[in-house]
């Protein structure tokens, strides 16, 4: 790649620059292209309108992003490791904003794992694909966020198909007897939710595997390349407007009957407002208003809300 300083800089919107040395370092490619003193040039100066100052998407290929993604969970864990990808590929393309990619601090993005420093909340991967996903121009950001994130709570993973592995290079973690964890020893499972603690424990349930042992690391690891690949294809596919997959559970329709979000005050109250996109059911079952439950179900029939 050979980016010209002066077009570089031309594009230069932001003030924050790059550190010298401690530990924040641009790719390889970067260091000797890109000019020292290049600022990132995204921020709105506090306000929510982004438009002028998001860095261009250009497509890339889903499986690099995923291999980087596999390999960067060892180093800094699953948000660091999607992030890093996306953001890395995007610097080795050679466009007009390669170099701003470049100068983006990836290792800012480590207190993700775990949860958000093991509070089991947030996955990482999802709060990275956000983050990444945010930054960029050229495509419906919500919807390929609200996209992502359906699929990890509704998708059997990881997906442990061979030629998906071996592009990424997986399996490299073994059982206490020296054999790979290979895809049947893994296994899958559905997160069922977005939280990291919900995923991980329903994996380690069906698995049989102790949430310390080397099997979950692997499988996180998997799952960060999955779900850096699946960003990068949505990404890929918003940019063609050719990206059409649900982006909220099929039965939350049912819920959001007497459950969306309103304006009412409290002589107008009658049922808890929810406003979220995550699946209902995950948590909450479909409730009989005959059952006995209190509140504003009392004395209703389905057709009172239905």
């Amino acid at each position: 790649m050979n980016v010209n300083r002066r077009q570089a800089m031309g594009q230069i919107i932001g003030l924050v620059s790059v550190a010298a040395g401690g530990g924040i370092m641009a790719t390889a490619m970067a260091a000797d292209t890109c000019p020292g003193d290049i600022s990132i040039g995204i921020g709105s100066e506090g306000t929510s309108d982004l438009a002028a100052n998001l860095l261009t998407y250009v497509k890339v290929e889903p499986l690099a992003v995923a291999k980087r993604a596999y390999e960067d969970y060892g180093k800094g864990g699953c948000m660091y490791g999607v992030f890093d990808a996306i953001v890395k590929e995007l610097a080795a393309q050679g466009h007009e904003d390669a170099c701003k990619f470049a100068a983006i601090p990836t290792n800012i993005t480590v207190y993700g794992a775990g949860g958000i420093a093991g509070w089991g909340t947030l996955c990482g991967c999802l709060n990275a694909a956000a983050m990444a996903v945010n930054m960029l121009a050229g495509v419906d950001r919500n919807k390929v966020i609200r996209s992502v994130y359906h699929y990890y709570e509704s998708t059997a993973m990881p997906r442990g198909d061979s030629e998906f592995l071996s592009a990424i290079g997986a399996p490299t973690r073994k059982t206490d007897a020296g054999e790979l964890l290979t895809a049947d020893k893994i296994g899958q499972s559905v997160a069922k939710s977005i939280l990291c603690h919900t995923s991980v424990t329903l994996w380690s349930k069906q698995s049989k595997f102790g949430t310390s042992h080397p099997a979950k690391l692997e499988r996180c690891a998997q799952v960060t390349a999955e779900i850096a690949y699946t960003t990068v294809d949505f990404l890929n596919k918003a940019l063609d407007n050719t990206l059409d997959v649900a982006t909220a559970a099929e039965g939350n329709s049912d819920c959001a009957g007497c459950h969306s979000s309103t304006k009412r005050e409290p002589d107008t109250y009658f049922a808890t407002d929810v406003n979220a996109q995550m699946e209902c059911q995950t948590c909450h079952s479909e409730h009989d208003v005959t059952a006995g439950l209190t509140g504003a179900h009392e004395g209703f029939t389905c057709s009172d809300c239905h």
